[in-house]
Order: structure tokens, then sequence, then C-alpha cells
């Protein structure tokens, strides 16, 4: 019996996140510590600036006490597709906002680098930066340096370009000690909370502790899926979904995205990519270990088995796009990578084996004689490039990414993530009225 698969498991079970939390609770009873809130800023980050519209909010509403904290962009090893990722944020920020209450507008690109300079200067100037960040970026959104410019010159002193410099690198390096990469993330009690999507977890756990002030309501909730469509629609759409066999976040994904067509006229194709460490592109290991324990999170509270895993980076997933062609041509392609996923992810099978592709195979209802005339092929390659191209076009880069298209093939919508399923099934609706 391999060992690995279940201690994977108990290290990013939910027993062991509660383990901590008790024995984090007990220490600050013990040592009689405040419930200490730490917030990683990014100026130039549109989730960041997300949350600052919240932060007195927060602050006022719980029992806690808030410590804004300065930082730099992330390195290139965290963000391999820079330029992609900053267009799609401020694109996802700008669709999102309006669910929060929240405001943020898509100019199409950053704001430039003096503006930026200048906001860096006037939040390391501020007292209050709880207060202070959401009116520093909202000028630094608005690319409006003339009025940043009027913040700082009512300053008695203006920090140096050295100090703001010091000022940044230390929460920089600070975030990067304690174990994240990321803007807009949330620390508390050794867990981390990535921006608005990640913020109901922290209330929950804030409200558990009794911590919400009597008469105020939890600011941020789950996004939920709007009620399936019950009116007959007049046309049908494409939605292109962009999975990978080795990726957490597709696994979580799948079950959700492949149940589509049953409550939508749309035509659902799957079009795998390679894993982005197959694809040449750094993981560093803190990315890759805070994607492990947010995918068991996020599996936990949607009732997704997880955790108990075989990784299948490299052969594993070869073997299976060798596979996929064969599956999809029989219409079962989404089925049978899901399958390899279930059994790579949340049953620790090892999917390079022909037992477990065997078994993944036999699953959707194929035989594996016929199989094994396809495994191992490279015939596949060609198209799971293109999936890569045509997803990288579409300014996305990570997976699980998806498209949504009209009658016409023209994009109405395009996201990356699971967190983004909600948002994709409001795009169909308000396509099909």
């Amino acid at each position: 019996m391999k060992l690995r698969p279940y201690i994977v498991n108990f290290l990013f079970s939910r027993a062991l996140v509660r383990g901590r939390r008790i024995l984090f609770r007990w220490h600050q009873i013990r040592t009689r510590q405040p419930h200490c809130v730490t917030f990683f800023y990014q100026i130039d980050d549109p989730y960041s600036h997300l949350v600052a519209q919240i932060l007195p909010r927060l602050r006022d509403y719980y029992k806690i006490e808030l410590e804004i904290v300065p930082v730099y962009a992330p390195a290139d090893d965290a963000a391999p597709e820079r330029q992609a990722l900053e267009d799609y944020a401020r694109r996802d920020a700008a669709k999102i906002a309006p669910y929060y209450g929240l405001v943020f507008a898509d100019k199409g690109q950053q704001p430039d680098v003096e503006c930026l300079r200048l906001a860096q200067m006037a939040l390391a100037a501020a007292d209050d930066k709880c207060t202070a960040a959401e009116a520093i970026g909202t000028l630094y959104w608005a690319g409006d340096k003339a009025a940043l410019e009027a913040e700082l010159a009512v300053l008695e002193k203006l920090p140096s370009a050295t100090e703001v410099a010091a000022h940044f690198t230390e929460g920089t390096t600070r975030r990067d000690k304690m174990g994240h990469y990321l803007g807009a993330m949330f620390h508390y009690g050794g867990e981390w909370y990535w921006g608005i999507d990640r913020l109901p977890y922290l209330e929950e756990r804030f409200v558990q502790l009794g911590l919400r002030v009597s008469d105020k309501p939890q600011i941020t909730q789950f996004q939920k899926r709007p009620p399936f469509m019950l009116q007959p629609a007049k046309r049908r759409l494409v939605v292109e979904f962009y999975p990978s066999a080795r990726s957490p976040y597709s696994y979580i994904a799948m079950a959700e995205m492949l149940d589509l067509p049953n409550h939508y006229p749309i035509d659902l194709i799957v079009r795998p990519v390679l894993p982005m460490v197959m694809r040449g592109l750094p993981v560093p290991p803190r990315k890759g270990f805070y994607i492990m324990g947010d995918t068991a999170r996020e599996a936990a509270r949607i009732g997704i088995k997880y955790g108990r895993l075989a990784d299948p980076v490299g052969r594993p997933v070869r073997r299976c796009y060798s596979l996929f062609p064969m599956a999809n041509k029989a219409g079962v392609g989404g089925a049978f990578l899901h399958a390899f996923c279930e059994m790579a992810w949340s049953r620790g099978i090892d999917m390079g084996s022909d037992k477990g592709l065997r078994r993944a195979i036999e699953s959707v209802g194929l035989g594996w004689q016929e199989a094994q005339a396809h495994l191992d092929s490279n015939d596949w390659e060609e198209e799971v490039e293109a999936n890569r191209l045509q997803m990288m076009a579409a300014g996305l880069w990570g997976v699980p990414s998806f498209r949504l298209l009209d009658d016409k093939g023209e994009e109405i919508f395009s996201a990356w993530g699971r967190d983004r399923i909600w948002l994709l099934a409001c795009e169909i609706q308000a396509a099909l009225k």
C-alpha cells in the first residue's frame, strides 16, 4: 500500500485544519492576544481594490484588529503570464463588482508607472491605511495623477522614494516569508483567504468565534448560480471548457460544468490543455501548496471528495490525453477526464498505470481492448496545443477556463476558475433572453 496519498490527504484535511484552529485559539486565550487580521494590499491589483472598498466595514462589523500591509505585484515565477493576468483581472473585477455592490471600471489598460508611484507614495504616507486604501485606489484606477498630487501636497512631509520602496519591500518580504505570493490576501490564525471570493470563509470564522458586532450583517456571501431556466430558449449556445487533468481546480469544476447541458440549450466542448508545469511555466512550491489547501477547502464546501491523491503530472497526463480523442468521439470525453481526475485526486490511484487507466476508461462504458490501440500515441498533441493557443487568444492562460459563444461562434463571455461558474450561468441566461 502506498502511503503518500494518505499522508497528503491528512495534510490537507479539514480535521487537521480544525485541530490547528483549536491550538491557535488556545494559545490566543492563554496569551491574551487580540484577533489580529492582516490584509496584504497591492495597489495595482483590481482584486485588492474591490476588497479595499469593504475594509472599513470589516473593521467596524467585527471585533478585530485589522492591519493593512502594502505589497508589490507577485514575482515572475508566481505570475508567468503577467500581461494576461493584468488584463484578465481588470475585466473580471469589473464583471463581478456589481454582484457585491462594489465598483470597478476597466479602462482597458493599467494606469501608467507615474500614477502608480504617486499612489504608492500616498499609501506609504497614510496613517490610517484601512480608510486610505479605497480613496487612493480609486484615484489610481481612474488614472487621476492630479488628484494624487493634490493628496500629497497637503502632507507636511513626503516620504522619499527610498522610504516608499522600503515600506513596500518590507510588506512583500513579510508576505513571502509567511508563505504567500499574491496581493488581496487576508491572513488570520495561520490561514489565507484570497480577495472577495474567499472573504466569506473568514467572516464565517469570525461569526463562529463570536466576533460579530450584534446588529451587523455578514458583508460577503458565496455567489450562487441562478436558478435554472424554465422557459424554452430560441437558440443554442456553445460553451468551450478548458481543463487540465493535473489541475485540482479543474477537477472540482468538472461535475458542475459537465452538468450544464442538462439545464441549458448549450453544446459543451471540452478542450483539454497541458498542465502549466508541462508547458514549461514555473509553479513555485508556495503556490502549489496554497492551491492544494484552497482546493481542499472549496471541495469540502461544495461536497466533492478530494485529497487522497496521486499526482498525475507527466506520463499519466500524457497517457490520459492519448485516450481522450477516442472517448470524445464516443461522446464521453468530458466524463472520461472527470473519471481520471476523480481517481487521481480523491482515490489516490496511480493513473499512469494500465490498471488505473483501464478503470477510468471502463467507467464511462468504453472497452479497454479498443483503448489499448490508442494508448501512448502522440496523435493528441497537435489538438491539445491548439486548445492552449485558442485559450491564450481569448486572454486566458490558466485552467479551468471557459468561453461562452453565440450561435454564430462569436464570444459572449470568458472567464477563469470554478469561482466563475455562477457568472457563466448568469451570462448564459442573459444571452438566451
